[in-house]
């Protein structure tokens, strides 16, 4: 053998060594490098997946592991937080992964977060396939319940070990304590899913174990509109001072999953009390911060224990551990919004502190979008907002400080008067919901809640209506949006307009008791007036005797030039005694043209020679005789007090749906002067309010 040989095979030999320092025997099977599957319960994106794997690549490197030369590190991702959510579907995509553990054999497999460690890794006790779990929120004496993968933590003896995902929830809350003076109360909130389930039983027991003097609730969301309700009744809760939101997977109404950034940015906007961040991930996204696990740090962890099985210790003579290694953050563009000082020695002790937030999480006041039916200013959603707005007011909401209030005016009274017209206005209504994504929607009266009610039900966003007329159980035939009125059980909610028919004909009889034969006049251009009609007849003949009429029939007409025929035959007819002329909306005139409503009642009021009424007590001062109806701006009220609830987060179908809770009598003593009726004292009495001229032109 020549010197240069002797050195060539010397150098040989020590390669081998090194290598098989590395790679010992049996490593690199059929000459492959050595494999790594790692089997994440989530999305690549998600926000524990995506740092848990850098620390895992980043750890193996120290250890001279590096994906691509010389370790093959491959992923599967359930994506069960995203896509794959129900519990079918989870136990699929673990049998999916379980597959390919069986065809690549893999000299490593990891299972990152509950999901993979309850479908993948539990499958896989005992066998010859040595796994690492991340990120296990139950504690593992919990999975070993079920089966033995471990004697002992120290040495499980079998073939896995692993990380448990300590949360360091104990040390949060005293580093919360020193930001939040006077701190009483933390809410924690979950979600529904098993690792919601498994981060709950870590919560309870790590605060069992750990003494706090902080009074704290758990609370558990099944969906996104649950979990909004949460932070609203947070956000308006001055016994709780803090929060902490690991709910990181919540359903919407038509089956999306709101995950991840989308999760976090909405509470970042809504959200007005500190967040207490379960990782720094979450810290740099926008939440105040406080001791929270660093999931890069777990990574490097579990890639410690996988060099060591690599390098030939079997995985059941390594410990199982909980998490080394937890950071303090902060976020001070969050604690700027706020209005948090974080003391000088906290900062200086905090192991990352950020200075931006995620696009898009601006702190935002609650959005209100209010609907109107008809032009501003017009019908009685007008006077229901005024209302509406002085409730909101007494409760401390002030629009343009701290409550943004959008408003469209679908005008179907005047300009958008056909039924083509009004189905393009409820589109464009139902445009503006897409485009405004409000907190909360009011609807206004009967056109408009006709045709945007059936689109809105069953949406995360909370609906309240008020002013209709119709009963709301005609609309809920047209899309069922409550259980009973008591416990509607959806997202609506409302004020009704119903009016008490019977006590409006009794205070008319009291002005006119000879009465006996009444004739109702309707327009027939909006269904809910010919409902209202309907509904009246029916109630006035089902009270037989104890009513003061003995007989009643309902005209309906579609055109001025109708009315006017109708009014002047009906009034030459000694037959009958009243002419009620109800609600003259919408009247064509011969151009086709809609008649305006002041104009009716001018020639209405000026012709017709026979008494009446209307159910609208508004309407009295512009001319007609009585009504004994709603009082508007109390309904307003009434819908403000629903609101404000709302707003404060109770769930809008525990909200009962309510009939009008105040009405009253109002008369006009012009137009009984000008029809020869003298007003009993009585009946003036009782009312309560007294016209003394009649303004037809004020009718809008």
């Amino acid at each position: 053998m020549t010197r240069v040989q002797g050195l060539f095979l010397l150098a040989v030999l020590a390669l081998a060594a090194c290598l098989a320092a590395v790679f010992p025997a049996g490593a690199c099977r059929a000459g492959r490098l050595p494999l790594v599957l790692v089997v994440h319960s989530y999305d690549p994106d998600n926000l524990a997946s995506r740092p848990e794997d850098e620390g895992l690549v980043q750890g193996l490197a120290r250890h001279g592991f590096v994906d691509g030369k010389t370790i093959d590190i491959r992923r599967f991702y359930m994506d069960t937080k995203r896509r794959y959510t129900s519990p079918e579907q989870i136990r699929a995509r673990g049998r999916e992964a379980l597959k390919l553990v069986a065809s690549l054999r893999p000299d490593v497999l990891v299972t990152m977060d509950d999901n993979a460690i309850r479908t993948v890794m539990m499958p896989l006790v005992d066998t010859d396939i040595p796994v690492v779990f991340s990120g296990m929120n139950n504690q593992p004496e919990f999975y070993n319940r079920v089966r033995e993968f471990m004697r002992s933590r120290t040495r499980p003896g079998h073939n896995i070990t692993g990380v448990h995902e300590r949360l360091y929830i104990d040390k949060s809350l005293q580093l919360m304590k020193e930001i939040v003076p006077g701190l009483k109360r933390v809410v924690f909130i979950v979600d529904d899913s098993p690792t919601g389930y498994a981060i709950k039983r870590q919560i309870q027991e790590e605060l069992f174990n750990n003494e706090t003097d902080i009074l704290y609730s758990i609370w558990q969301a099944d969906s996104f509109a649950q979990y909004k309700r949460f932070i609203l009744r947070i956000n308006s809760d001055p016994e709780i001072g803090a929060y902490y939101p690991v709910a990181v997977r919540l359903p919407t109404a038509d089956g999306s999953m709101v995950t991840g950034d989308d999760l976090f940015r909405w509470t970042l906007r809504h959200g007005r009390k500190p967040g207490m961040a379960v990782n720094y991930v979450v810290s740099r996204m926008g939440v105040l911060g406080g001791v929270s696990v660093n999931f890069v740090s777990m990574g490097r962890q579990v890639a410690d224990k996988v060099a060591r099985i690599l390098r030939g210790t079997p995985a059941g003579e390594i410990s199982i551990e909980d998490t080394s290694d937890y950071a303090i953050v902060f976020n001070m563009a969050r604690a700027r919004q706020l209005g948090i000082a974080i003391p000088t020695d906290l900062l200086a002790a905090a192991d990352r502190v950020y200075d931006k937030m995620l696009p898009g999480t601006m702190l935002k006041n609650p959005h209100l979008l209010v609907i109107h039916s008809y032009g501003k200013g017009v019908g009685s959603g007008a006077r229901m907002e005024q209302g509406m707005l002085d409730e909101l007011k007494k409760n401390n909401f002030f629009e343009g400080r701290n409550i943004t209030i959008s408003r469209f005016y679908m005008e179907t009274r005047q300009k958008y008067t056909t039924p083509r017209q009004i189905g393009t206005q409820v589109r464009e209504a139902l445009g503006a919901v897409k485009c405004l994504a409000p907190d909360v929607i009011v609807i206004l009266d009967d056109p408009a809640v006709s045709g945007l009610l059936p689109s809105l039900v069953g949406r995360d966003v909370p609906v309240l209506f008020g002013g209709i007329s119709v009963r709301p159980e005609i609309y809920n035939r047209m899309r069922p949006f409550m259980d009973s009125r008591r416990r509607p059980g959806r997202n609506v909610t409302g004020v009704t307009e119903e009016v008490d028919y019977v006590k409006t004909l009794e205070a008319a009889h009291e002005i006119v008791p000879a009465a006996r034969h009444l004739v109702v006049v309707t327009s027939d251009a909006e269904p809910w007036l010919r409902e209202m009609t309907g509904e009246f007849v029916r109630e006035v003949k089902a009270c037989r005797k104890d009513c003061p009429v003995t007989s009643i029939e309902a005209r309906q007409v579609g055109t001025f030039r109708e009315l006017q025929d109708l009014v002047r035959r009906l009034d030459a007819d000694p037959a009958v005694d009243m002419v009620a002329v109800t609600g003259p909306l919408g009247l064509r005139n011969d151009d086709g043209s809609v008649r305006p409503m002041a104009d009716t009642l001018s020639w209405l009021f000026a012709h017709q020679t026979k008494p009446g009424f209307t159910f609208f007590t508004d309407w009295v001062r512009y001319g007609y005789l009585v009504s004994a109806g709603i009082d508007l701006e109390a309904s307003g009220h009434q819908l403000g007090r629903q609101l404000v609830r709302v707003l404060r987060g109770d769930a809008v179908g525990e909200i009962p749906i309510e009939k009008p809770a105040e009405s009253y009598i109002a008369i006009n003593l012009a137009r009984a002067r000008q029809l020869g009726i003298r007003v009993p004292v009585d009946i003036l009495e009782a009312a309560s309010r007294v016209y003394d001229r009649m303004e037809p032109g004020r009718a809008r």
